[in-house]
This record gives C-alpha cells, sequence and structure tokens, in this order.
C-alpha cells in the first residue's frame, strides 16, 4: 500500500515531467464538536476530511486544483487541471516554489498520542464538568451559553517538484463557555476558555470558574467619567489587539501600503518593554509545525525588539519580492486552499510582574476584562476603539465594577505606552495562536459619562 507522503511525492513527480514545478499537499483530519446545555448534549458532530491538493508553477503562472476522490483517474484528472490553469493565469515573476532547505531535527511536542484513542463519552463528560463548574461558581451565575468541546487530529503530507519531502501530525483540544450572570441590577456575560495541543492539558474546573467569575464580577457596572489614565489589559484583551497588531506586521501589508508601521523598519516604534514574536518552533503551540504550508522550516522571528521594528513574516512570494528568505509563514488552511502569509503563534514576550502586581503600580485607573469592537481597530491606520468593561482601580486595589464605557488610542500610541507586561502569557485561540499577557498602558481616554 502506497502511503500518503509517497503519493505526494509521486504526484510532484508526474507533474514536473511535464516541464512545470509542482506540489502536492495531502491533508487528512478528524474532528469532534461538542456543545452542551443544562448537562444535555445539544450538538454532537464528529467529521473526518482527506484530500489532496496540486498547486503548478508554470512560468510565474500558478493553477490549483484539488479533490477528495483519491482514485487514479481522479488524482490524474486534478493535477492535470492545475496543470491546464496555470496555462491561463497571469504571470507573475515572483512566483515560484522554494528551494529545499534543511530540516531542524526537534520534538515541537504538538502531538498528543492520547487524544485520538480518547472515548467519545470523556470528551462529553469534560464538556459538562465545564458547564457545572461554572453554574457553581456562585448563585448569580444563572446560565451559560455555547457551552463548548472540540478537537482536531490533523496529518499533513507535502512534496514538491524541488525535492522536498515532509509530513508531521498535529492534535489540538480547545474548550469555552460564556458565563451568564445576573442580580437587581441587571446581567452580564463573560467567558472562560483553554487550549492546548494535550487533552489532558485542559483545566474543565479553570474554565467554568473563569466564566463565572469574569461575569459576576462587573454585575452593577456603571460608567465612570471621561478622562485620559491608566488602563490593565486583561490577557483575553491584550490577546484581541494583538491579532491586529500581527495583521501590521505581515510583508504583504508592508508591500501594499497596509500597514501603519509602513517605512518604520530600524525604527523605535514602542517602549523597551515590548517585544513581539512569531515562533512557528515553540513547543506545544497550537500553530507550531516543523515546515510551513510550502515546506520552508518554520522558525522563530522576533518582529519587534525591546521597541525596536526589526523584521516582518514572509512567505516565499513576499520574500522574493523583497529579495529576502522566507520566515517559514506560509499557512495553509486545507487541502483546498493555497499557502497564504499568516502569523504562526504570535506573542508578547512576557515579563516578570504578576497581573496582581501590575494592578497594585496603579494609582488611578480601569482594569478591563472584556471588549466589543465598537469603533473598531485598523491595522492600517492604528486607529483603536472599543467598547469595555471590567473593574476600576484606586490606589492598586479594585475598587468597582465598570461598564458603558470605551477605551480608546492608536496603535502607535499603545506600543509606546505599555509600561509593564504581565509574567501571564496565555494562548487566546479565537483570533489566531495569539500569546498574550496582562499589559498596564499610559495614557488611554476613557469615554463614559460627561
Amino acid at each position: 500500500m502506497v502511503s500518503y507522503l509517497e503519493l505526494a511525492q509521486d504526484i510532484a513527480r508526474r507533474t514536473t515531467a511535464r516541464g512545470v514545478e509542482a506540489e502536492a499537499i495531502i491533508m487528512d483530519e478528524q474532528e469532534t464538536l461538542i456543545r452542551v446545555d443544562r448537562g444535555q448534549v445539544e450538538q454532537l458532530s464528529q467529521s473526518g476530511s482527506k484530500g489532496l491538493g496540486v498547486r503548478v508553477i508554470d512560468g510565474g503562472r500558478v493553477g490549483h486544483a484539488y479533490t477528495s476522490d483519491f482514485s487514479p483517474s481522479s488524482i490524474e484528472e486534478t493535477w492535470q487541471a492545475a496543470r491546464e490553469l496555470a496555462r491561463v493565469a497571469t504571470p507573475d515573476e515572483h512566483r515560484t516554489l522554494p528551494d529545499p532547505q534543511p530540516m531542524p531535527d526537534e520534538d515541537l511536542q504538538i502531538w498528543d498520542p492520547d487524544l485520538p484513542g480518547v472515548p467519545t463519552e470523556d470528551k462529553i463528560a469534560f464538556a459538562k464538568q465545564v458547564e457545572a463548574a461554572a453554574l457553581a461558581y456562585d448563585p448569580r451565575l444563572v446560565m451559560t451559553n455555547r457551552c463548548t468541546y472540540q478537537d482536531a487530529v490533523v496529518h499533513v503530507y507535502l512534496a514538491n517538484s524541488r525535492g522536498f519531502v515532509g509530513a508531521y501530525d498535529r492534535t489540538v483540544a480547545v474548550s469555552y463557555l460564556t458565563g451568564i450572570a445576573r442580580d437587581k441590577s441587571g446581567q452580564t456575560m463573560s467567558w472562560g476558555l483553554d487550549a492546548s495541543n494535550y487533552f489532558h492539558d485542559l483545566d474543565a474546573q479553570a474554565i467554568g470558574q473563569e466564566a463565572g467569575k469574569r461575569a459576576v464580577e462587573i454585575l452593577g457596572g456603571r460608567p465612570v467619567e471621561t478622562q485620559t489614565a491608566t488602563v490593565v489589559f486583561d490577557p483575553t484583551v491584550t490577546g484581541e489587539l494583538l491579532a491586529y497588531l500581527s495583521m501590521a506586521l505581515t510583508a504583504e501589508a508592508m508591500q501594499r501600503g497596509r500597514s501603519f508601521l509602513v517605512g518604520k523598519m530600524g525604527w523605535e516604534v514602542g517602549a523597551d518593554t515590548v517585544s513581539l514574536l512569531d515562533n512557528g518552533r515553540l513547543k506545544r503551540g497550537l500553530a507550531s509545525a516543523p515546515f510551513d504550508g510550502e515546506g520552508v522550516p518554520t522558525s522563530a522571528t522576533r518582529l519587534i525588539d525591546e521597541g525596536v521594528l526589526q523584521n516582518v513574516i514572509y512567505d516565499t512570494y513576499t520574500a522574493r519580492k523583497d529579495g529576502v528568505a522566507s520566515t517559514g509563514n506560509a499557512q495553509r488552511d486545507s487541502h483546498r486552499s493555497l499557502p497564504r502569509l499568516a502569523p504562526s503563534n504570535f506573542y508578547l514576550q512576557p515579563g516578570s510582574l504578576s497581573a496582581e502586581e501590575i494592578i497594585a503600580g496603579v494609582d488611578r485607573g480601569l482594569y478591563v476584562t472584556r471588549v466589543m469592537q465598537t469603533g473598531g481597530t485598523d491595522p492600517i491606520t492604528g486607529d483603536c476603539s472599543m467598547g469595555a468593561s471590567g473593574l476600576w482601580i484606586e490606589n492598586g486595589q479594585l475598587v468597582r465594577p465598570v461598564s458603558d464605557v470605551t477605551v480608546a488610542t492608536t496603535l502607535p500610541d499603545l506600543l509606546r505606552n505599555i509600561v509593564a507586561v504581565g509574567s501571564d502569557l496565555r494562548v487566546v485561540p479565537f483570533y489566531g495562536a495569539i500569546g498574550a499577557p496582562t499589559i498596564r498602558v499610559e495614557g488611554v481616554t476613557i469615554g463614559g459619562t460627561k
């Protein structure tokens, strides 16, 4: 029986015999999704997908075709279709496959051998435990919404006509829910979450209790006066801000003039507390892999180093345009898609202070635990405005809940005014694999009452 890696290699070899460059990717994935409500299973789905994608590059012209039918005739039709599509595409001299490079030999710890064998009943029980932990946190936590457990078991096989051949396996497990709290003052909601490559790393009690705590603690919130003050951002909020910063730190954004950082390479763009990295080789990183969607070894790229803009992320195409090496950031969503430039594990390097120590250093300000993108954050202009709720800080103490305010700054000011970075780095999977700690930012406009 021919392995999928041998099959991908054979397809790339057969296609390139026709005088073009070719790449074949096979992805085999199994997913589980469970939602519970009031202790009952509301949704249970288990799905598997397996497919082949073929990319052909002929004189800078790209053709792409895919199939989930692995019969010899379908495979033949697929790579033939990719070749025909390449013939009529618009040429671009920068479109080419990467040359093979030495692959570091290290265990990235992204495969959980236990997860494929975890019974569905155990996963259902886990989701129920998450919901029960939230509801048990406080009597004012009256219900939950979208209590979810999901996982993925992924196998990737890639080969191209330049001699690259590689494969890897990855597992991911995620659980989250929204907790809804209610008392005579009104109703609030917030969420708890956890994510890991390893099923047994997830903590049902911690996820549920986080949702309960975050929802209950902002009950009775009211606005504060409009002012400029210190704001402390919870890691989940920091993660959302970092997601927009990651969009501004791609070579594509720079080349197209769609980043507020255009023309600032080598400049001091942030405080010396700010070091932003993209690390596709992070051990137990949700987006870690030995190679990217084109076969380029992933790497750890320091983008902003102690406030100085040092680099952006590249795939092969954008790297060739700038005459540099790819950073290994061509991401592949599935066999149906072409590689796209995107972050891997993108994170703010943590500091040494706990969240409590950061808050204790604030005389007067706002601890933001939940935001809504009312005005939006724009990685092109750098504008940043969000509806927010959280807790007011007086003399280093959390004194009362706050709601119905906006926090506004700009991404350039945000980078310059981060005066403290926490040690509590956590992964926020809602925006990609974003690693975020607590941060303290000076000079943020808080919009509330007049």
